[in-house]
C-alpha cells in the first residue's frame, strides 16, 4: 500500500534519485576572475564545491574535472583552491589575529598529516633536501615563544587587515569589525590553514 501511494506522489518516498548538476561543460582560466550566474537551486554552490573537492561523500559523483590537463583524483585540491562560505562564522570575543591564529593552529595540518609524513618519507628515500627558503619559513613559522605565526601576519597584510588586526570581531551584542571586514576575516580563513 505505502508503494503505491509512493508511485502516485501522495507519500514522498525516502530515497529517489536527483540530479543536481547535468552536462555541464566548461573552462575556468588560470590567473582570471571567472563570474557565475544562475537562478536559487541550479547548482551554483554544488559546482564550486565539486571544484574544491568538498562535496558530501554520500552523493555519487560521474563526470571528469580537470585542472590544467590533470585529473582531480591526481592531486589533492583542497591545497590548490577554497570554498569560501557566504557566512561570516566568527566568535565575537577573538580578535581578528586571534580568529586566524586560531584557524591555523586548530585546522592547520589536520587530514593532511599523512600527506606530510609520505611527503618527508619520499624525501628520505629520495635523499633530496627541502629547499632552504621553505625550510627557513617553516622554521620561523614556527618559533616557541611567537603569539602569532609569520602566515597570520602575512595574510593580515594581503587581505588589508592590518589596522583591524588587535579589534574585536563582535557580535549582534557587541561592537565589533565592519561587513567587508568580517569577509576578508573569512576569506583569509582557509589560507593560514596551509
Amino acid at each position: 500500500m505505502k508503494n503505491i501511494l509512493q508511485s502516485t506522489g501522495l507519500i514522498p518516498s525516502k530515497k529517489r534519485n536527483v540530479k543536481i548538476l547535468q552536462s555541464i561543460n566548461g573552462i575556468i582560466s588560470p590567473s582570471r576572475l571567472t563570474l557565475l550566474l544562475g537562478p536559487p537551486g541550479a547548482g551554483k554552490t554544488t559546482l564550486l564545491l565539486a571544484l574544491a573537492g568538498k562535496l558530501d561523500h554520500d552523493l555519487k559523483v560521474s563526470g571528469n574535472v580537470t585542472y590544467c590537463g590533470h585529473q582531480l583524483r591526481d592531486f589533492i585540491p583542497q591545497r590548490t583552491c577554497a570554498y569560501i562560505s557566504p557566512h561570516n562564522l566568527h566568535t565575537g570575543e577573538m580578535t581578528v589575529r586571534e580568529t586566524l591564529d586560531f584557524s591555523g593552529r586548530c585546522l592547520g595540518v589536520g587530514p593532511r598529516y599523512k600527506l606530510l609524513t609520505d611527503i618527508l618519507r619520499m624525501e628520505k628515500e629520495a635523499g633530496t633536501k627541502a629547499d632552504p627558503y621553505i625550510d627557513a619559513l617553516i622554521n620561523v613559522k614556527t618559533l616557541p615563544g611567537r603569539e602569532t605565526s609569520l602566515i597570520t601576519d602575512y595574510v593580515l597584510k594581503i587581505l588589508g587587515l592590518e589596522t583591524c588586526a588587535d579589534s574585536m570581531v563582535g557580535d549582534q551584542m557587541r561592537r565589533g569589525i565592519s561587513g567587508g571586514e568580517k569577509k576578508r576575516l573569512t576569506t583569509g580563513m582557509p589560507f593560514v590553514i596551509c
